[in-house]
């Protein structure tokens, strides 16, 4: 029997809370494609933020000062940015440097993202609406 995107979304946000308990972790937005677990959240120190966030697939969205280095800890990732895809496995590491936008797809990639500085949802809804046309492109 096939897995339901409700029963996947479940498993993973109870992977999530049993590998970092008593941190917050959610839905990112809702879809069942994109889970966010703050393990440093800005309320802790606004300078900086690292979370671990499992990616199936992320919408199209840019960060006006935030800088983003990435980790993969496990699975494979396709990172959009711009116009250029960018392949990454477990291990490597990518910086995502300010005003571009970007997305990624990945089989339930695992990825540590340290971002300086720190990273609110309600900072990334904002700039996911200023690059919203990049939605309507993107296939």
């Amino acid at each position: 029997m096939q897995e339901t995107l409700q029963q996947r979304s479940e498993r993973i946000i109870h992977q999530l809370s049993e590998q970092y308990p008593n941190k917050p972790t959610y839905d990112l937005d809702g879809r069942g494609l994109h889970f966010v677990c703050e393990i440093e959240p800005v309320t802790e120190h606004p300078e900086y933020d690292k979370a671990v966030e499992v990616i199936i697939d992320s919408q199209p969205h840019k960060h006006f000062k935030m800088t983003q280095y990435y980790t993969i800890l496990k699975g494979n990732l396709e990172l959009h940015i711009e116009d250029k895809i960018i392949n990454l496995k477990e291990g490597d590491k990518y910086t995502i440097s300010p005003n571009n936008v970007h997305w990624a797809k990945g089989d339930e990639c695992w990825v540590l993202i340290h971002s300086i500085p720190g990273w609110t949802k309600e900072r990334s809804e904002e700039q996911r609406l200023n690059s919203s046309h990049v939605s309507q492109s993107r296939m």
